[in-house]
């Protein structure tokens, strides 16, 4: 490969290459989730309605990033495949394309947002006190939501030809710059350190998230065309550029849909028809139980961000076998690791249940929602790395076909739970049924029927070379 720090991986152990992505990744994650919580923190001491205003913009910026993760799913996959290939002129090419496309779709809709922040948010039901902190946040986070976006895509690409240390060192660097930058940003005198700060409020947390990324896009743009080379600055022609950009958007726009159907199926759960019909302390339950276990778990969500890249250059090299092999040592580590994270939890059940939640009738619904539905997330972990790995073979619609069928089953069985049992045991019983039954059932048919071999889109048009004809005397 032409970067000092990519990897071929259509040779040596296949788990090897997955374990060498996952442990850097994983650490990656598990900061990100401690940005988030100590932003919350900061933002709380603002007031309610500054706290409550951040807490509804979560939705629409999940959104954002459900495109960002699409986009890098569909350069992960184009890129990696390529790179099987041994076809390095196609994998600058794509990389360049990947990221133009990323910053064109991104800042479009980023103007857009800017525009429609205040309808939008009182269609979703933000109140008179929530939209003047509302709009001072979502202005400043659509502004550089290019900012945001970019370094995930980038660091895909990266991940794309195996350089899995450099992109989980960018998402850290983000996540310290971010914790340092937002007490500074968002108060008058820094907390506890008495310091003068900028007391921008709201508009201070986004600012710093920002910031933070812009610092880190600096530094992955330069690796990626100084260090890895993978910068592209030539002009090929709008042929070639439309058809990278046709491939790319195959895979990632049913990625994007792919990654939207857990949390969907998850508010249904959480709803009217769900937990919420059995009282706060039934929701809090879950809600805490839930959090921790998604701790627990950062391993197979750092797993299903790391599948694809090894799917794809074996897929793209026609080495089935390996492709076979990524996919079933994958589902072991999901199985192996999510009963240990099961053990750790119902073993330590007790005293986490009464350190996060007051009521004994929460306390009561996180132990059951640990020994149920934790001790069945191994299936969850599989049905996420098989949709990852199907990206990575180009193959995305089998991504959407696991995906949809857990979220239906996960809606389904919750609900029926929640009537047969008329209580939080229905639900939870519910989700750990989902759990299983898709987990094992994809598994199963990954490994006894499903494609290994990759899957490229519409091969581009070359026009027909014209013979040369004299010119008449």
């Amino acid at each position: 490969m032409a970067g000092r720090a990519s990897r071929d991986m259509t040779e040596g152990p296949v788990f090897g290459h997955i374990m060498r992505m996952v442990i850097p990744m994983s650490f990656a994650i598990v900061a990100m989730m401690l940005t988030g919580i100590v932003d919350a923190y900061w933002v709380g001491r603002l007031g309610t309605a500054q706290q409550a205003a951040v807490q509804m913009s979560f939705p629409v910026s999940m959104l954002m990033m459900s495109v960002a993760i699409g986009l890098g799913a569909g350069a992960v996959s184009a890129v990696s495949r390529a790179a099987g290939k041994k076809d390095f002129s196609s994998v600058r090419r794509i990389a360049t394309d990947a990221l133009t496309l990323a910053l064109l779709m991104v800042g479009a809709v980023s103007i857009l947002g800017i525009l429609l922040v205040e309808p939008l948010f009182r269609v979703i039901g933000a109140t008179e006190t929530m939209m003047p902190h509302v709009t001072d946040y979502m202005t400043v986070w659509f502004a550089g939501n290019v900012l945001i976006v970019g370094p995930m895509v980038a660091s895909n690409v990266l991940r794309a030809i195996g350089n899995a240390v450099v992109p989980s060192m960018m998402m850290i660097i983000a996540a310290v710059v971010n914790l340092i930058l937002d007490p500074f940003f968002i108060f008058s005198e820094v907390p506890f350190v008495g310091l003068p700060g900028l007391g921008w409020g709201v508009s201070g947390a986004a600012l710093a998230t920002v910031a933070a990324n812009a610092v880190t896009f600096l530094l992955v743009g330069w690796y990626l065309a100084f260090r890895e080379k993978l910068i592209d600055f030539s002009w090929p022609g709008f042929s070639e550029v439309f058809h990278h950009w046709g491939e790319i958007a195959r895979v990632g726009i049913p990625a994007c849909i792919s990654n939207t159907f857990n949390p969907l199926s998850m508010v249904v759960v959480m709803g009217g028809f769900g937990m919420a019909q059995f009282g706060d302390a039934a929701v809090a339950g879950v809600g805490v139980g839930g959090r921790l276990e998604a701790f627990g778990i950062v391993p197979l969500f750092a797993l299903s961000a790391s599948i694809g890249a090894v799917a794809g250059q074996n897929g793209g090299a026609e080495l089935t076998d390996r492709v076979r092999r990524a996919f079933l040592t994958s589902f072991a580590f999901c199985l192996g690791w999510g009963l240990l994270v099961a053990l750790v939890l119902i073993v330590a059940q007790g005293p986490l249940a009464a350190s996060f939640l007051p009521s004994a009738a929460g306390q009561e619904v996180a132990r059951l929602y640990w020994m149920l539905v934790t001790l069945t997330v191994f299936g969850y972990g599989i049905t996420i790395a098989a949709s990852a790995g199907f990206n990575g073979l180009g193959r995305p619609s089998y991504g959407v076909m696991i995906t949809s069928s857990r979220a239906i089953m996960v809606i389904g069985f919750s609900i029926a739970g929640a009537f047969i049992a008329g209580g939080p045991i229905g639900v939870i019983a519910g989700l750990a049924v989902a759990n299983l039954l898709s987990g094992v059932g994809t598994a199963a048919y990954v490994l006894t029927r499903a494609p290994m071999t990759a899957k490229a889109g519409k091969g581009r048009k070359v026009p027909k070379p014209v013979d040369k004809v004299d010119a008449p005397a």
